[in-house]
Parts: C-alpha cells; structure tokens; sequence
C-alpha cells in the first residue's frame, strides 16, 4: 500500500522559482529537509530523466471557503486538504496501476502557493509522489513515473516479500521490498483474513487463484509460476496477503532473475518486462 500523504512541518515559504503555475509531469530535486517541510516548495523542475526527487502527479485547486482568503491560509488549514486533494486514486491512475498491482515505498505531498503567489491569485495545489524509504526519507530517482507500471522499469515501485529459509522452509511471514531487491515471493494486491475456512495451504492458493490469474493475465497458472500466499500477524490480527513465486529459475530467464538461493529479483508481472517461453 501507499504511505499517506502528507503536507508537514512549518508554515514557511522558501525563496526560488514562482509556485503559481505547477504543471502535471514535471520534476523536482528537493535536496533539504527545510524543503520537504515547507508549505511551499519553489525548486524549478528538472528533467525527469535527470536525478529528482518528486514528480508532480496532479495539480487541483484549493477549495472554498479557504480559497477566497486574502491572505494564504497556516499549515494546519492546508495540512487538513492533502488526503482529499492528493488522493491516492489519482497517484494509481497517473502510474498506470491495475486492481492487482500492489506498491511499496511511495509518499504523497502536497504543496501550497507562496503567501506572494497566493497573494496575486494562485490557488493551485501541487501533489508529488516520491520514493521514500522505510522511515519516509525521499530517495534520489532517475524514473518517469507516468504510466511506470506498464514499463520495464515497474518492479522498482512493486511490492515484495523476502522471507527467511530455514531447514528447507520459507517463514510465513516476510519483509516487504522493493521487487528490484532479492525476494521470495510478489505481491498480487489482494488479502483477506486468515480463518477457519483457508486454514489450510490449499485452501489459501485456492482463494487466491483467480487473483493470480488476473495479475498475471492468463486462464492458467502457467508452468514454473506457483502460488506463494504470505500471512501477516498485526496486533494479533492475522491476514493471508496473495503472492506469487517461479517455481523454479532458469538462467537463460532474464527477468525475474535468480540472485542468491531461494530469493529471485524482477517481476512477474507481463507488463513488467518479464519474458516467458
């Protein structure tokens, strides 16, 4: 799942290039903290294909009452706009992501005219996504994000599991990675939770079976392609989260590759660049 948006820290404008005009697509490099905390966010866009941190997914317009404010309304007043205005429906259809693609390591945010912008009439509300790490630091990212779940570069935003081998058996359980790095087992977007009715290993593949079918876009498990459902315990409540895993790996695949026993890296999504004979 995506982490919430959020528009954070101090109710200050930054000086730089106009904020009144954002547009859809472009790219910014956000280097400091006072940067991602602030109101405003003034860096002028760079290339997407160059190193950024945030790529714009929607631009919308702050709302009344507030909208009709002389003067731009505190942090907190704006704060409260982000998860309506920088949804995470939009960020899904703007990456292209299909029902069954599951994500990892993403952040919203949100930012604001500056109080001149505002001032001459701007109104205009910037979402972002970026790349974050596990404590929601952003990372450093050459990709174009548009559409990037249907492109070779997609298992870079998909979410995995890598789960621990110990006398021959994978843990229930796993951390939750990027597809790029070594893992056991890809998300399918799909959970539900664990009950006396999937008790059992069948009974969970049988459940997640036409999830499976649907993220892979076939009418057959095909062969080499097992189902490999994870089972996550959060304060004690216990969910089947539906994964699936190659059943075995050959090295003339190029995509998932094997990397170390047990753990494979890529994706298995076709539209992901994976390639099957």
């Amino acid at each position: 799942m995506l982490l919430a948006g959020v528009l954070s820290g101090c109710n200050q404008t930054l000086p730089g290039a106009p904020t009144g005009n954002p547009a859809v697509g472009e790219c910014h490099l956000i280097v400091s903290p006072e940067q991602f905390d602030a109101v405003s966010e003034p860096s002028p866009p760079v290339a997407c294909g160059e190193a950024h941190t945030a790529q714009t997914y929607k631009v919308t317009q702050v709302p009344a009452p507030l909208s009709g404010q002389g003067t731009r309304p505190g942090q907190q007043e704006l704060k409260a706009l982000t998860a309506r205005l920088c949804d995470v429906a939009s960020l899904r259809k703007y990456l292209a992501a299909g029902e069954r693609d599951g994500t990892t390591g993403l952040a919203i945010a949100a930012y604001a005219p500056s109080r001149d912008d505002w001032e001459r009439g701007a109104r205009a509300m910037r979402c972002d996504v970026l790349l974050a790490t596990n404590d929601g630091t952003p990372r450093t990212t050459t990709l174009d994000f548009k559409g990037m779940l249907t492109g070779p570069d997609s298992a870079a935003l998909r979410l995995c599991y890598r789960q621990e081998l110990a006398d021959g058996q994978l843990s229930d359980d796993g951390v939750d990675v990027p597809c790029t790095e070594p893992h056991t087992a890809e998300d399918i977007s799909a959970w539900f939770n664990l009950e006396s009715s999937v008790a059992t290993p069948a009974a969970r593949n049988a459940r997640c079976l036409p999830y499976a079918l649907q993220f892979l876009g076939v009418d057959a498990l095909p062969a080499g392609i097992t189902l490999r459902p994870i089972i996550r315990t959060v304060n004690g409540a216990r969910t089947v989260r539906c994964a699936v895993a190659p059943f075995r790996s050959s090295a003339a695949q190029s995509s998932p590759t094997q990397s170390s026993p047990g753990t494979i890296t890529g994706t298995l999504a076709p539209a992901g660049g994976q390639k099957r004979g």
